[in-house]
Protein backbone atom coordinates (compact mmCIF):
# COMPACT_ATOMS: atom_id res chain seq x y z
CA UNK A 1 0.00 0.00 0.00
CA UNK A 2 1.58 3.39 -1.43
CA UNK A 3 0.32 6.48 0.67
CA UNK A 4 0.34 9.72 -1.92
CA UNK A 5 -0.44 11.48 1.19
CA UNK A 6 0.46 10.65 4.80
CA UNK A 7 2.56 7.63 6.29
CA UNK A 8 2.15 4.35 7.68
CA UNK A 9 4.11 5.36 10.63
CA UNK A 10 1.15 7.70 11.54
CA UNK A 11 -2.05 7.19 10.15
CA UNK A 12 -5.04 9.78 10.64
CA UNK A 13 -7.46 7.13 10.97
CA UNK A 14 -9.60 8.76 8.12
CA UNK A 15 -8.57 7.41 4.90
CA UNK A 16 -9.38 8.03 0.81
CA UNK A 17 -8.80 5.40 -0.97
CA UNK A 18 -9.46 5.88 -4.77
CA UNK A 19 -8.42 4.68 -8.14
CA UNK A 20 -9.14 5.82 -11.94
CA UNK A 21 -11.77 3.83 -14.38
CA UNK A 22 -10.93 2.45 -17.97
CA UNK A 23 -13.24 2.13 -19.81
CA UNK A 24 -17.25 1.32 -18.80
CA UNK A 25 -18.18 2.76 -15.21
CA UNK A 26 -20.30 0.39 -13.30
CA UNK A 27 -21.64 2.80 -10.84
CA UNK A 28 -21.90 5.68 -12.87
CA UNK A 29 -21.94 5.88 -16.93
CA UNK A 30 -18.82 8.16 -17.73
CA UNK A 31 -17.20 8.79 -14.02
CA UNK A 32 -13.49 8.75 -14.72
CA UNK A 33 -12.81 8.65 -10.47
CA UNK A 34 -14.30 5.89 -8.06
CA UNK A 35 -13.17 6.81 -4.07
CA UNK A 36 -13.99 5.71 -1.16
CA UNK A 37 -13.66 7.11 2.41
CA UNK A 38 -12.41 4.91 5.47
CA UNK A 39 -12.70 5.61 9.24
CA UNK A 40 -10.94 4.50 12.04
CA UNK A 41 -11.64 5.16 15.58
CA UNK A 42 -8.94 5.33 17.65
CA UNK A 43 -11.75 4.42 20.69
CA UNK A 44 -10.83 1.14 20.89
CA UNK A 45 -13.21 -1.91 21.92
CA UNK A 46 -10.65 -4.23 23.58
CA UNK A 47 -8.11 -4.65 20.90
CA UNK A 48 -10.44 -3.73 18.12
CA UNK A 49 -10.77 -0.09 16.14
CA UNK A 50 -14.06 0.51 15.02
CA UNK A 51 -13.93 1.07 11.33
CA UNK A 52 -16.87 2.30 8.96
CA UNK A 53 -16.09 2.48 5.05
CA UNK A 54 -18.16 4.21 3.52
CA UNK A 55 -19.89 3.22 -0.25
CA UNK A 56 -17.41 3.95 -2.78
CA UNK A 57 -18.77 6.94 -5.55
CA UNK A 58 -18.17 8.26 -8.50
CA UNK A 59 -16.60 11.39 -9.36
CA UNK A 60 -17.01 12.79 -13.12
CA UNK A 61 -12.65 14.10 -13.08
CA UNK A 62 -9.53 13.72 -11.59
CA UNK A 63 -9.87 17.38 -10.65
CA UNK A 64 -13.10 17.09 -9.09
CA UNK A 65 -11.10 14.73 -6.55
CA UNK A 66 -8.10 17.20 -6.27
CA UNK A 67 -9.66 19.70 -4.76
CA UNK A 68 -12.10 17.97 -2.68
CA UNK A 69 -8.69 16.24 -1.36
CA UNK A 70 -7.25 20.64 -1.71
CA UNK A 71 -9.92 21.75 0.23
CA UNK A 72 -10.10 19.30 2.83
CA UNK A 73 -6.41 18.84 3.14
CA UNK A 74 -5.27 18.41 6.52
CA UNK A 75 -8.25 15.92 7.54
CA UNK A 76 -6.99 12.96 4.60
CA UNK A 77 -4.89 10.49 4.26
CA UNK A 78 -5.11 9.21 0.60
CA UNK A 79 -3.62 5.79 -1.61
CA UNK A 80 -3.90 5.16 -4.93
CA UNK A 81 -4.89 1.29 -5.85
CA UNK A 82 -4.65 0.12 -9.72
CA UNK A 83 -6.94 1.26 -12.44
CA UNK A 84 -10.59 0.01 -12.40
CA UNK A 85 -11.33 -1.81 -15.98
CA UNK A 86 -13.86 -4.41 -16.65
CA UNK A 87 -13.19 -6.80 -18.77
CA UNK A 88 -14.32 -7.70 -22.02
CA UNK A 89 -16.26 -10.48 -21.77
CA UNK A 90 -19.25 -10.04 -19.59
CA UNK A 91 -19.08 -13.58 -17.46
CA UNK A 92 -15.57 -11.81 -16.26
CA UNK A 93 -17.42 -9.06 -14.62
CA UNK A 94 -18.39 -10.91 -11.47
CA UNK A 95 -15.61 -12.41 -10.39
CA UNK A 96 -13.52 -8.87 -11.67
CA UNK A 97 -15.24 -7.09 -9.25
CA UNK A 98 -15.01 -9.51 -6.55
CA UNK A 99 -11.27 -9.09 -7.13
CA UNK A 100 -11.48 -5.77 -6.42
CA UNK A 101 -13.83 -5.75 -3.69
CA UNK A 102 -10.80 -8.44 -2.39
CA UNK A 103 -8.21 -6.00 -3.04
CA UNK A 104 -10.22 -3.06 -1.61
CA UNK A 105 -10.71 -4.89 2.01
CA UNK A 106 -7.17 -6.00 2.00
CA UNK A 107 -6.44 -2.32 1.72
CA UNK A 108 -9.08 -1.69 4.53
CA UNK A 109 -7.64 -4.00 6.76
CA UNK A 110 -3.87 -3.10 6.76
CA UNK A 111 -4.81 0.82 7.42
CA UNK A 112 -6.92 -0.52 10.46
CA UNK A 113 -3.08 -2.54 11.22
CA UNK A 114 -1.55 0.77 11.24
CA UNK A 115 -4.05 2.36 13.09
CA UNK A 116 -3.25 0.48 15.58
CA UNK A 117 0.45 0.14 15.25
CA UNK A 118 0.85 3.87 15.41
CA UNK A 119 3.36 5.81 17.17
CA UNK A 120 2.57 7.72 20.37
CA UNK A 121 1.73 10.93 18.25
CA UNK A 122 -1.15 13.00 18.45
CA UNK A 123 -3.49 14.08 15.20
CA UNK A 124 -2.11 17.14 13.14
CA UNK A 125 -3.99 20.15 14.43
CA UNK A 126 -6.71 21.32 11.98
CA UNK A 127 -5.20 24.34 9.70
CA UNK A 128 -6.05 27.73 11.10
CA UNK A 129 -6.09 30.58 8.12
CA UNK A 130 -3.05 32.65 9.11
CA UNK A 131 -3.29 36.26 10.35
CA UNK A 132 0.05 37.90 10.64
CA UNK A 133 3.50 36.98 8.43
CA UNK A 134 4.52 34.63 11.00
CA UNK A 135 1.82 33.20 10.69
CA UNK A 136 1.82 32.41 7.07
CA UNK A 137 6.00 31.73 7.29
CA UNK A 138 4.93 28.88 8.98
CA UNK A 139 2.55 27.66 6.97
CA UNK A 140 4.36 28.46 3.65
CA UNK A 141 6.83 26.18 5.44
CA UNK A 142 5.17 23.34 6.81
CA UNK A 143 2.75 23.36 3.19
CA UNK A 144 6.51 23.18 1.29
CA UNK A 145 7.53 20.21 3.26
CA UNK A 146 3.79 18.56 2.11
CA UNK A 147 4.52 19.28 -1.16
CA UNK A 148 7.86 17.76 -1.36
CA UNK A 149 6.78 14.71 0.64
CA UNK A 150 3.34 13.53 -1.19
CA UNK A 151 3.22 12.31 -4.51
CA UNK A 152 0.52 11.96 -6.99
CA UNK A 153 -2.77 13.17 -7.09
CA UNK A 154 -2.28 14.49 -3.18
CA UNK A 155 0.78 16.44 -4.54
CA UNK A 156 -1.26 18.19 -6.91
CA UNK A 157 -3.92 19.21 -4.37
CA UNK A 158 -0.66 20.45 -2.27
CA UNK A 159 -0.01 22.57 -5.15
CA UNK A 160 -3.21 23.77 -5.56
CA UNK A 161 -3.71 24.18 -2.06
CA UNK A 162 0.21 26.31 -1.96
CA UNK A 163 -1.84 28.44 -4.63
CA UNK A 164 -4.69 29.94 -2.82
CA UNK A 165 -2.05 30.37 0.06
CA UNK A 166 -0.07 32.06 -2.02
CA UNK A 167 -2.21 34.17 -3.41
CA UNK A 168 -3.72 35.19 -0.10
CA UNK A 169 0.08 36.07 1.28
CA UNK A 170 0.96 38.21 -1.58
CA UNK A 171 -2.42 39.91 -1.48
CA UNK A 172 -1.53 41.22 2.03
CA UNK A 173 2.35 41.34 2.04
CA UNK A 174 3.89 42.00 -1.45
CA UNK A 175 6.79 42.53 -0.15
CA UNK A 176 7.58 38.78 -0.73
CA UNK A 177 8.50 37.75 -3.79
CA UNK A 178 6.29 34.38 -3.93
CA UNK A 179 5.75 33.95 -7.16
CA UNK A 180 9.49 32.66 -7.47
CA UNK A 181 9.36 30.73 -4.44
CA UNK A 182 6.29 29.09 -5.78
CA UNK A 183 8.27 28.36 -9.09
CA UNK A 184 10.86 27.07 -6.99
CA UNK A 185 8.75 23.98 -5.63
CA UNK A 186 9.02 22.77 -9.40
CA UNK A 187 12.46 22.60 -9.43
CA UNK A 188 13.36 18.60 -8.50
CA UNK A 189 16.20 17.18 -6.48
CA UNK A 190 18.60 18.49 -3.99
CA UNK A 191 18.31 21.45 -5.38
CA UNK A 192 15.02 22.04 -5.40
CA UNK A 193 15.18 21.78 -1.19
CA UNK A 194 17.91 24.34 -1.38
CA UNK A 195 16.20 26.72 -2.99
CA UNK A 196 12.93 26.33 -0.82
CA UNK A 197 15.18 26.46 1.76
CA UNK A 198 16.59 29.77 0.57
CA UNK A 199 13.42 31.41 -0.13
CA UNK A 200 12.09 30.70 3.66
CA UNK A 201 15.36 32.07 5.13
CA UNK A 202 15.08 35.25 2.99
CA UNK A 203 11.43 35.71 3.65
CA UNK A 204 12.40 34.90 7.75
CA UNK A 205 15.13 37.57 7.16
CA UNK A 206 12.86 40.35 5.65
CA UNK A 207 10.25 39.63 8.44
CA UNK A 208 12.92 40.50 11.06
CA UNK A 209 13.81 43.57 8.67
CA UNK A 210 17.49 42.14 8.38
CA UNK A 211 17.83 43.51 4.82
CA UNK A 212 21.41 42.59 4.52
CA UNK A 213 20.93 38.97 5.23
CA UNK A 214 17.86 38.55 2.96
CA UNK A 215 20.09 40.12 0.14
CA UNK A 216 23.05 37.88 0.72
CA UNK A 217 20.37 34.54 0.68
CA UNK A 218 19.17 36.13 -2.50
CA UNK A 219 22.43 36.19 -4.21
CA UNK A 220 22.61 32.48 -3.57
CA UNK A 221 19.31 32.21 -4.61
CA UNK A 222 20.00 33.97 -8.21
CA UNK A 223 22.90 31.80 -8.84
CA UNK A 224 21.43 28.51 -8.63
CA UNK A 225 18.26 29.92 -10.82
CA UNK A 226 20.67 31.07 -13.24
CA UNK A 227 22.40 27.85 -13.60
CA UNK A 228 19.10 25.98 -13.83
CA UNK A 229 17.26 28.34 -16.11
Amino acid sequence: MKFEKGSEKNPSGNLIVYCNVVGENPLYPGGKIIASNVVVSFLRIGENFPVVTFPPVSLDSYEDLKRIISDNYDKYDVVKIKDFEMPVEQEDSNSYIKERMDHFENVVIRYVELCKNREGNSYSPGEKEPEGVRDYLDSLANLSLKVRRSSGIAREASLLHMEKLVENFAGKHPEFDLHNFRKALEVPGQTGEELIGLYLQKFNAISYERYEDASSLNKRIQQIESVNS
